[in-house]
This record gives C-alpha cells, sequence and structure tokens, in this order.
C-alpha cells in the first residue's frame, strides 16, 4: 500500500499565484512528483483548473474541489479565567471565611510562584498557625493568609474549589436543578360486572 504524506491545502494558486480568497472555490490535483517518487498535491483556482489540458487531466490520480471557508472576525482573545487570581484572592481574604482557608492558602502559592505575591513576613497567630504576609506587587497591597493544615485526602477537594474560584468568581456556582420526570399516569380499569 502506498504511503501518502500529502501538505495542506495552500493559500495561493500553484499556476497562477492568486490567493484564495474566502468562500471562493478550488481545486486540488494529486500528480506524480517530478521525481518519479509518490505524489505532489496542486491547488489551483477554478480559472486554472478551467485551463489544464486533457494531458494533465488524464495523468492526476486524483482531483477534488475545496471551499475556502469565511474568515471568522477577529476578537480580543478572551483571558482564560473569568476571575483574575489576584481578584479571588483578595475577595477571599476579605471574607475571612475558615472554610476557604485553604483555597486562599493554594491561591496565594499559585501567585507567588507566578511572581504576582512577595513574601514579606511569616508569624504566628494565636492557634499556632503559621500566618504568611503577601505584597501584591504593582499595588503594594498586603494579604494576610493563614496556613492550613493540608491533609493529602482533601486535596483533590481544594484543587476543584480553586478551579471554581478560578472560573466562577468567589460568587458560589448557580445551581441547576433538573427537572422532575413526569410520572407516567395511572391507567385503572374497571371491569363491568354483569
Amino acid at each position: 500500500m502506498a504511503d501518502w504524506r500529502l501538505k495542506p491545502r495552500a493559500q495561493r494558486c500553484a499556476a497562477c499565484g492568486a490567493p484564495f480568497a474566502p468562500e471562493c472555490v478550488g481545486h486540488s490535483v494529486l500528480m506524480p512528483a517530478a521525481d518519479g517518487e509518490g505524489h505532489e498535491r496542486r491547488d489551483l483556482c477554478a480559472a486554472c483548473f478551467a485551463a489544464l489540458d486533457a494531458r494533465e487531466r488524464a495523468a492526476a490520480s486524483a482531483t477534488w474541489a475545496f471551499a475556502v471557508p469565511r474568515a471568522a472576525p477577529r476578537q480580543a482573545p478572551e483571558e482564560a479565567h473569568k476571575a483574575l487570581p489576584d481578584e479571588v484572592l483578595r475577595a477571599l481574604v476579605g471574607r475571612a471565611d475558615p472554610r476557604d482557608g485553604a483555597a486562599a492558602y493554594v491561591l496565594a502559592l499559585l501567585l507567588e510562584r507566578g511572581k504576582r505575591l512577595v513574601e514579606r513576613q511569616v508569624s504566628r497567630d494565636a492557634a499556632g498557625r503559621r500566618v504568611h504576609l503577601y505584597e501584591l506587587r504593582g499595588t503594594g497591597e498586603l494579604l494576610a493568609v493563614a496556613e492550613p493544615a493540608l491533609d493529602a485526602e482533601a486535596l483533590p477537594g481544594i484543587q476543584r474549589r480553586v478551579a471554581e474560584l478560578l472560573a466562577f468568581g468567589v460568587r458560589p456556582r448557580p445551581c441547576v436543578r433538573r427537572a422532575r420526570r413526569a410520572r407516567r399516569p395511572v391507567y385503572r380499569v374497571k371491569r363491568r360486572r354483569g
């Protein structure tokens, strides 16, 4: 069996050099290679394909038509996340919910590794936990993040929580309730006694 390694569609006609315009129809011709080994693809505009003589058409192993897709309108690239990590961390530290302590700590570590936070001081609170004082680069804002006692079994849940916070922000994720299945009607047949 022959190994077919065809190059992708060209941006210009192989004969006249005109670029393929969006929404135009062109033709691809699979011809034997000039060196005699394998085949090469030639992409032609409709006019150049119509101008091929009978000898060239007969030499072609295959021909097919293609349509050039319309170019999508250029849009500003969307950010990877709806919420910026430093905004999420600022909101978590501001509301001081103990349930978000582990997520805030993981976000602080991510931001420190990404050079958005600089650790300025480490101290201990009344409970004996280490508290990291971070400075947010650019704004100079200070954020105090307590180091939680992380359990290896709880890490997947913390990762999911951080991913939710980055995707949806600090506001809780909207709940979507499933519609209840309609109950099937129960038909009762009364028999006449007669």
